[in-house]
């Protein structure tokens, strides 16, 4: 009962998710604006709406203009739903649970954008600082988190200007840099040999992925580092 309402709320979080990785990065308002039909711009309604059914039952199209509907959302929606299950699983009906769910909202959103975009939102930063000292007041660790944060942002500083120093260009980008503070805040500095080590393969996983589809020269190194938080938040090594 509980995976199973675990799963409906994940499709709904990841319909705003679809909704938030659209607009954040385009500039359009989050909550005054209307769903609407990117292709015909129509309004769409409650039917239209359904995560991950609407598309399936309209067959990837809108049904006001026939026009196409990028996989990306019915996609979108059903990572989020396998990551609720996640964490339903591993921290069940606890506030734990609820302020690590709030993170993978999060941090799926950052990876979508940066993905699509090569920016990591520092408006998404900010609430995964909110959530992580959130979340160090839970487990009695905020002297453990702020040096975690501190260690990260000292570490991503020195591969990005290092890496300009020894070979005249940037190693990371600043949202990467801030992104790793991030992590340590809600790791700690034990867990960051760890971290990198999954963020390095998961990096090469999705580089390899990245290659194959061939979106643009510059790989963003985003989605490995969220999935590498995800990944250790909810199996610390």
């Amino acid at each position: 009962m509980v995976l199973t309402a675990a799963a409906l709320l994940g499709l709904l979080l990841g319909s705003f998710v679809t909704m938030l990785s659209w607009r954040l990065p385009r500039g359009e308002s989050l909550g005054s604006v209307h769903s609407h039909c990117p292709a015909c711009d129509h309004d769409l309604g409650p039917r239209d709406l359904v995560p991950l059914f609407s598309w399936l039952f309209q067959r990837g199209r809108c049904r006001y203009c026939g026009a196409g509907i990028a996989r990306r959302y019915p996609a979108i929606e059903a990572v989020m739903a396998v990551l609720a299950l996640l964490v339903a699983w591993r921290f069940g009906l606890t506030w734990a649970g609820l302020v690590v769910l709030g993170l993978a909202v999060v941090l799926l959103a950052e990876a979508v954008i940066d993905f699509e975009h090569g920016i990591i939102p520092d408006a998404l930063q900010f609430v995964a600082v909110g959530l992580g000292l959130v979340w160090l007041a839970l487990n009695g660790a905020w002297l453990i988190g702020l040096a975690g944060a501190a260690c990260g942002l000292g570490i991503g500083l020195v591969l990005r200007y290092g890496f300009r120093a020894l070979r005249g260009r940037h190693g990371l980008g600043l949202g990467d840099v801030k992104f790793l503070g991030v992590a340590g805040l809600w790791l700690g500095p034990a867990l960051l040999p760890a971290y990198f080590v999954v963020a390095g393969l998961a990096g090469v996983a999705l580089g390899l992925v990245w290659r194959r589809l061939s979106p643009g020269p510059t790989f963003p190194f985003g989605p490995a580092l969220a999935a590498a938080l995800l990944a250790l938040v909810l199996w610390p090594a």
